[in-house]
C-alpha cells in the first residue's frame, strides 16, 4: 500500500472510530441494565414470596392462639355452669352431649304470703329479673313444685301459667331453674362445633373442633351408666388445627 493510501485509511478510521466506540459502550450499558432489571425482579418476587409465607405463618399462629383462647374460655363456662348442677339434675349423659338443670343466674326469693290451690299469683320478697316462660321451683317442708312464669316478675309478685295444684305456705323458697345443654354438631359446611343451649336458645361455644367427648363417673370412680349415678363429668375437646386438646374434670353438687 502506498503511503498516500495508508494515510487515507488512518484518516477514515480516525473519523468513524469514536462513533463505533460510543455505540459499543452504549450497547454494554443497555445489557447491564437489562440484567440488573431481571435480577431486581427476581429479588422482588422472592421478597414477596417470603413476606406472603411469613404472613400466612403469622395468621396461622394468631388463629391458633385465638382457638386456644376460645377453647379455654368455653370450657371455663361449661365448668362453672356444670358445678351449679346437682347430681340428680342430669337428664342426659351421652358421649357427645350433656343436659342438666341449674340456677345459672342465682335468682332466689321467698314467698311472703300463703298461696291457695287454684291461684296464679305468688307474693314474694323480690320478683325483679325473673323473665317470662322461665321455669321456677318452689320448695317447702321437703316438697317442691315446678312452675312456669306467665310473664316477667314484678317487685313483689310472680305469676305462673297454670293454677296451683298445691297450697304453698309463706316462707317457701323460690329459685330459677334453667335447662342447659352442651352438645357437638356439624354446621352446613360440615365443621364440627361445641354448642351451648340455655332454655332453648343455642350459641356456638367453640368452633372448628375435631371431637368433643363426655364421660361420666360415679362416686366410686366407676363409669356411670345412669344420669342419676353421675358424680363427675369429664369433657375432652380436640381442635382441628394442630390437634390442640383440653381436658376438664367437673364434680357435681350432692
Amino acid at each position: 500500500m502506498s503511503p498516500f493510501a495508508a494515510d487515507r485509511v488512518r484518516t477514515r478510521l480516525h473519523t468513524i472510530g469514536p462513533y463505533h466506540r460510543g455505540w459499543a459502550e452504549a450497547g454494554t450499558s443497555l445489557i447491564e441494565l437489562m440484567f440488573a432489571t431481571v435480577a431486581g425482579l427476581v429479588v422482588f418476587c422472592a421478597t414477596l414470596q417470603a413476606l406472603s409465607y411469613f404472613q400466612q405463618q403469622f395468621m396461622r399462629q394468631q388463629r391458633g392462639v385465638a382457638q386456644q383462647q376460645d377453647l379455654r374460655l368455653g370450657l371455663e363456662v361449661l365448668e362453672q355452669e356444670l358445678r351449679l348442677a346437682r347430681s340428680d339434675s342430669l337428664t342426659t349423659a351421652d358421649s357427645d352431649s350433656v343436659e342438666f338443670s341449674a340456677n345459672l343466674q342465682g335468682l332466689l326469693t321467698t314467698v311472703t304470703a300463703a298461696a291457695a290451690v287454684g291461684q296464679l299469683d305468688l307474693s314474694v320478697e323480690d320478683g325483679r329479673g325473673w323473665e317470662d316462660r322461665k321455669t321456677i321451683v318452689v320448695c317447702w317442708a321437703e316438697r317442691c313444685e315446678t312452675l312456669t312464669l306467665a310473664r316477667d316478675g314484678q317487685r313483689r309478685l310472680l305469676t305462673v301459667t297454670q293454677p296451683l295444684t298445691r297450697a304453698i305456705p309463706s316462707g317457701a323458697f323460690v329459685s330459677l331453674l334453667n335447662h342447659v345443654r352442651y352438645y357437638s354438631r356439624r354446621d352446613n359446611q360440615g365443621v364440627l362445633r361445641l354448642l351451648r343451649q340455655v332454655d332453648g336458645g343455642a350459641s356456638v361455644l367453640v368452633g372448628d373442633i375435631r371431637e368433643a367427648r363426655f364421660s361420666y363417673w360415679d362416686e366410686n370412680g366407676q363409669a356411670a351408666t345412669e344420669p342419676t349415678q353421675v358424680r363427675l363429668v369429664v369433657v375432652e375437646v380436640t381442635m382441628s388445627d394442630r390437634g390442640i386438646r383440653a381436658v376438664r374434670e367437673m364434680s357435681l353438687r350432692t
